[in-house]
Order: C-alpha cells, then sequence, then structure tokens
C-alpha cells in the first residue's frame, strides 16, 4: 500500500506529541549529548509489520535506523528487528510510539496470515477482508497491517463504496427495489454499490435490481448456500459479488468457505486480532 508519506508524518507526530508534550522529565538524569545504540528485537512469533512507519518515526527524531526485517516477513523470539544509533534522550522519547505501533500493527498482520493460511488451506478461492471497524485515528496503520496479512483492506471511508445496511433498508420500509434505484440516481455512475441481505429469498431482488455486490450478513453456512444457488438457479452468480459477513470466527471458516463466496469479511482483524506479537528495546 502507497499512502501519503506527510499524513503519516503528521500522524507520528501527534502520537509523540500524546506521549510527551514538553519534556520527559524521566530522561532528564541522561546528559542532553549522549548518544547511545539501541535494538528493537521481538519476543514472539509472529509477523512484522509497521516498520515503514517506524522509520519515519526515527527520521522525525533524526535517529539513524538499520533495519534486519522488511515489512510482513516472519519473526521469532530474540530476532533483532532494527539497529539504532542516535541521541539516547531520543531513542527514549520515540520507544513507546514505536513498540505500540509495530506491537498493534504486527497482531493484525498475523492475525491475517491466520485467516489468509485456513482459506489457502481449504484449497478455495476466497478473499479475506477486514471492515471499517478500526480504532479511530489509526485506521490507515490498521488496514495496512491487514494489507501486509494478505487481506483485502475493503472500504477505507464513507467516500470509497456504497454499502446500505439494514439502517438504510428499515428507513426505506423494507422496499430494496427503490432504495437501490434512489442510491443509484443520487450517486456517482464510478460509485459501486453493495448491500445488506439477512434474508436469503432477499439476493435475488438485490442482483435483479442494481446491486454490484451482496453481503450476506449473519447467516448461517446453510443460509449462505442456499443464497448462493438460489443466484445459481437464476443465471445471476456471476453479476454480483457475494461477500460474508457477520460471526466469522476461525472456528468456522471452512464452513462458510465451502459455498465459495468471493469475500468473507470480518471485524476480528483489526477489532480483536487473536495473535499477538511482541517486541522490546534495548541499549547495547
Amino acid at each position: 500500500m502507497s499512502y501519503n508519506k506527510i499524513v503519516i508524518e503528521q500522524k507520528i507526530k501527534e502520537f509523540l506529541k500524546e506521549d510527551c508534550m514538553y519534556i520527559d522529565v524521566s530522561s532528564k538524569v541522561i546528559p542532553e549529548n549522549a548518544k547511545a545504540s539501541a535494538k528493537i528485537f521481538a519476543k514472539s512469533v509472529g509477523y512484522v509489520s509497521g516498520l515503514k512507519e517506524l522509520k519515519i518515526l526515527y527520521n522525525i527524531l533524526n535517529i539513524s535506523c538499520s533495519f534486519k526485517k522488511n515489512d510482513g516477513d516472519d519473526v521469532n523470539n530474540g530476532d533483532i528487528i532494527v539497529e539504532l544509533i542516535g541521541s539516547a534522550r531520543d531513542i527514549l522519547l520515540g520507544e513507546r510510539t514505536g513498540l505500540n505501533l509495530i506491537t498493534h500493527m504486527s497482531a493484525i498482520t498475523t492475525t491475517a496470515r491466520k485467516y489468509d493460511k485456513l482459506i489457502k488451506d481449504s484449497g478455495k478461492d476466497v478473499k479475506i477482508a477486514c471492515t471499517r471497524k478500526t480504532i479511530p485515528g489509526v485506521r490507515i496503520f490498521e488496514k495496512r497491517a491487514a494489507e501486509l496479512g494478505k487481506a483485502d483492506v475493503h472500504r477505507f471511508s464513507l467516500d470509497d463504496m456504497i454499502l446500505l445496511k439494514d439502517t438504510h433498508l428499515r428507513y426505506y420500509n423494507g422496499d430494496i427495489v427503490n432504495l437501490l434505484k434512489d442510491t443509484r440516481k443520487k450517486n456517482s455512475f464510478s460509485k459501486k454499490i453493495e448491500i445488506e441481505i439477512e434474508k436469503v429469498e432477499d439476493v435475488l431482488t438485490a442482483a435483479k435490481n442494481g446491486a454490484d455486490i451482496v453481503m450476506l450478513d449473519n447467516m448461517s453456512p446453510d443460509q449462505v448456500e442456499d443464497a448462493i444457488n438460489l443466484l445459481k438457479k437464476n443465471n445471476l452468480r456471476d453479476k454480483v459479488i457475494v461477500e460474508i459477513s457477520g460471526g466469522i470466527t476461525q472456528e468456522n471458516i471452512v464452513d462458510y468457505l465451502l459455498s465459495e463466496p468471493d469475500v468473507i469479511s470480518s471485524s476480528l482483524l483489526t477489532q480483536f486480532p487473536s495473535e499477538q506479537v511482541d517486541f522490546s528495546l534495548r541499549f547495547d
């Protein structure tokens, strides 16, 4: 993922300001001109991400860094991630911000890789995707971490693509046809329309009336199979992208893969990553 470096620099500066508004009182015992070398290393097994961000952080602090790992690499306990040289005070100033970022991002990347492996092992050609259920302010980092974990990033924001949920449908008293019609009329031709479906039979209405993507929300594996078979029976399977979301876990994902949807999305990748990767910084 290529993103605006200026935006990332601004965010990281905000993170540094959050952690130290004026002066690091703990580091006053260290002489201002003291130089030091340090290493960040892994304390567990997983996949590392956030190194691009780490480089921007240390560039802001004028710390020289030599990376021993790349974003997306696997790591083991004791592996050195980066070697640092520069002001001892500034290394400490950026320590917690840097470790927090790579710890959180690596957890997402490692969790996404686990889901990706489950899909690959099943032999099915299905994408795993994250959602907009992210921590406010750090979505760009969480989305990039998911992508490094081989997950699709889905929507970044409400501007990207139309997603009509049950709340929109309730406003239209359940009238899928008019909801889709009005949505297309009020938006640019360039925007894809996805609609959330909760009843198996509604998948046909959505596919016949302009939906580009149909999200089967909180359905059981059997209901998903019924919905996809209904599309096939009516020669509509190739007309829409089928996404499954809601209640997907590592334990049941294989059951959902059997009917071969196009995408499985899960908030667990970013909201509650199951895999934890720990890092630490130590002066030489």
